[in-house]
């Protein structure tokens, strides 16, 4: 077994250890397939981190343009390249870096993003002085068109004892950011990893039972930049088709039988999420239902309603609030048949087409 160092002074120490000295006591690595023109900012942000005792580790989803080359490029002797011999997936791929990862801790960093010197050193000392921590996330700044817009879940540093987290991530928009997540390998490998059953949101359904489980936390002071477009999976799943919400309802499903006898505990966070949900898709189909591939303008409205089938009881508010969504899930299909309503609410679809 690896010896890593156990207080906080011998730890602070072995974060800046020669290279070669020691195993590393985090691995930051960087999935990637097809990004040639992006993956050397990741790369070079991980090499940059003031925790000098990191491996970067890039996996290579048998990539077909010049990402190797550009891994190439650099010689830092904490860079590993592994190539897969064929396409993984997503989170196939995510998972082959939990296997190749050596290090205490674990970073799964996409390979269009970036994070700021300080990211990893930030994230491991918290880790350390909480060994009860299952993992870290933290805020993120949004870059899209040369736009920088911050996000962040608190406004401070925050424990989520169990399962405190689980209810948060559960039932509020954009709790975890998956390329801002550190934390310790053996609970990824605990857990299993990161489902194949799901293309789109498998991180989402990793955190909720790590987090029913086991404390989590946001840290403050530092974020990722998270680089949002046409190139993002976040855009392949939720602008450009509709599976990411296909998982979403799927996922909640899994949650509810999962939860067995318990479900009744979590009932009102289970309702805020469907219900959050099924705004989601009114407005997914409001601003962008035409532009997904193969999705005839009522297939987000039915998602919606299908989410909102698994919600039960609630006070008469949550009903009222089930019933308006369904009602307005029902009619917008029909709307959008109405002669010259697509046309008048055109530039409004236009302005807030990219918003999540």
């Amino acid at each position: 077994m690896p010896n890593y160092p156990g207080n906080r002074r011998e730890w602070e120490v072995d974060m800046n250890i020669q290279e070669g000295d020691s195993l590393p006591i985090v691995s930051i690595c960087i999935p990637t397939y097809n990004r040639a023109g992006m993956v050397g900012d990741a790369i070079r942000s991980a090499l940059a981190q003031t925790c000098r005792n990191i491996e970067v580790l890039v996996v290579d989803n048998a990539s077909t343009d010049t990402t190797a080359s550009v891994v190439s490029s650099f010689s830092d002797p904490r860079l590993r390249y592994v190539r897969n011999d064929r396409n993984l997936g997503l989170f196939g791929n995510f998972n082959r870096c939990i296997e190749l990862a050596q290090g205490k801790y674990l970073h799964i960093l996409h390979s269009d993003d970036m994070i700021p010197p300080e990211f990893t050193t930030t994230c491991v000392r918290f880790l350390e002085e909480h060994p009860d921590v299952a993992f870290t996330f933290t805020g993120v700044e949004i870059e899209t068109g040369g736009t920088v817009t911050t996000q962040d879940y608190r406004n401070r540093t925050e424990i989520f004892p169990p399962p405190e987290g689980f209810r948060r991530i559960l039932r509020d928009r954009s709790v975890v950011a998956c390329p801002s997540v550190v934390g310790h390998r053996r609970i990824f490998q605990k857990y299993g990893g990161f489902s194949l059953d799901y293309p789109y949101a498998a991180d989402l359904a990793l955190w909720l039972p790590i987090s029913r489980v086991e404390a989590v936390a946001f840290l403050s002071g530092t974020r990722v930049r998270y680089r949002q477009g046409p190139h993002s999976e976040s855009h392949r799943f939720l602008f450009a088709s509709a599976r990411g919400y296909l998982d979403m309802v799927n996922i909640y499903l899994a949650v509810g039988e999962e939860l067995g006898q318990e479900k009744g505990l979590f009932r009102t966070d289970l309702n805020a999420a469907v219900e959050r949900f099924a705004g989601d898709c009114l407005y997914a189909a409001w601003t962008r239902g035409e532009g997904m591939q193969g999705v005839p303008p009522s297939f987000l409205p039915s998602v919606g309603r299908a989410a909102l089938s698994l919600a039960e009881g609630g006070p008469v508010s949550s009903w009222c609030r089930r019933l308006v969504l369904r009602t307005m899930l029902f009619l917008l299909p029909a709307a959008y048949r109405v002669p010259g309503l697509r046309r008048l609410t055109a530039f409004l679809r236009q302005e807030r087409k990219s918003l999540y």
